[in-house]
C-alpha cells in the first residue's frame, strides 16, 4: 500500500502529519510507504523531508520538476509509487490517519477503490469556512446528478486507488486541485466498486491553504466536462 502526499510550502506542518500516519501505520499490518511530493517548496519544506527520510525506512520524498501545482505533484507521484494501492493524502493535516487505516482496509475487503464522505454518515468536519461548504454541497450534488450516482463528496481528494484502476484512468490531465473531480469521475465512469467511508476533516494547525475556491471553479466546470464527454465517446459503438 502506499500514499502520495503533494507537498508545498508545508514546513509548519509536514513533519507532524508525515509522523503521525508513519506511527499510525507501523501499528498495521498492512505493507506501507509514505511517498512524500515536494512541489517545488521555497521554505524548509525539503530539508524536513530529508530529516524524515533518514529516521523512517517508510517514508521517501520525491520532488516534482514542473509544472508545479496540486494536481501536477499528485500525478508526478502516481508515477513514482510502488504499492498495489494508493491513497492521496493531504500534507496539511486535514486528513486523520486512521481513516487511512480503514481506508486501506476496504481495498483489502475486495473494493477497488475507497472513497470518503466529510458531510454524512457520521464524519466530524471542524473549521471548514461556511462560503466553501456552500458551493462544495451544490457542485457535488451536480455532480451525482450528472453521473447517477449515489455520493456526495466527489471533490474530497481524499481517495484510495487500486493500481489497475489508476492504470485505467490515464492519461491523467488536470493540474490543479480539479484533479481530484477528474479522478473520482474517472474511477466511477470506468465502473469500478468503490466502498464509501466517512472521513473526519480539520483545519491546517498551521500554513496557508492553496486552494482558492472562485479561481478553480471554472477548472471543475470543464474537468467534468471533459469527463462525461470522454466517457460517452468510448461508449459509442464503433463502425460495423
Amino acid at each position: 500500500m502506499s500514499v502520495v502526499m503533494p507537498a508545498y510550502n508545508e514546513q509548519a506542518v509536514i513533519a507532524e502529519t508525515v509522523s503521525a500516519l508513519d506511527r499510525a501505520l507501523s501499528e498495521t499490518d498492512f505493507d506501507c510507504e509514505i511517498l512524500v511530493v515536494n512541489d517545488g517548496s521555497t521554505d524548509r519544506t525539503e530539508a524536513i523531508l530529508e530529516q524524515l527520510v533518514a529516521t523512517s525506512a517508510t517514508v521517501r520524498f520525491v520532488t516534482n520538476p514542473g509544472p508545479n501545482g496540486y494536481g501536477h505533484a499528485v500525478r508526478h507521484g502516481l508515477d513514482h509509487y510502488s504499492g498495489d494501492a494508493v491513497a492521496v493524502v493531504m500534507a496539511d493535516g486535514s486528513d486523520r490517519p486512521a481513516d487511512v487505516i480503514r481506508y486501506f482496509e476496504a481495498i483489502r475487503e475486495g473494493h477497488d477503490c475507497a472513497f470518503g464522505t466529510r458531510f454524512s454518515g457520521g464524519a466530524t468536519v471542524t473549521g471548514y469556512p461556511w462560503f466553501k461548504l456552500a458551493l462544495n454541497r451544490i457542485g457535488n450534488w451536480l455532480i451525482a446528478r450528472l453521473v447517477g450516482r449515489d455520493y456526495d463528496d466527489f471533490t474530497n481528494g481524499f481517495k484510495c486507488f487500486r493500481r489497475p484502476v489508476i492504470d485505467g484512468m490515464r492519461p491523467l490531465v488536470s493540474g490543479q486541485f480539479n484533479l481530484t473531480v477528474e479522478m473520482s469521475l474517472k474511477a466511477v465512469l470506468s465502473g469500478a466498486s468503490f466502498a464509501v467511508v466517512p472521513n473526519d476533516w480539520t483545519q491546517r494547525a498551521g500554513g496557508q491553504s492553496k486552494f482558492k475556491v472562485l479561481s478553480l471553479a471554472w477548472l471543475y466546470l470543464l474537468t467534468i466536462a471533459y469527463c462525461l464527454i470522454g466517457h460517452r465517446l468510448t461508449c459509442l459503438p464503433g463502425p460495423r
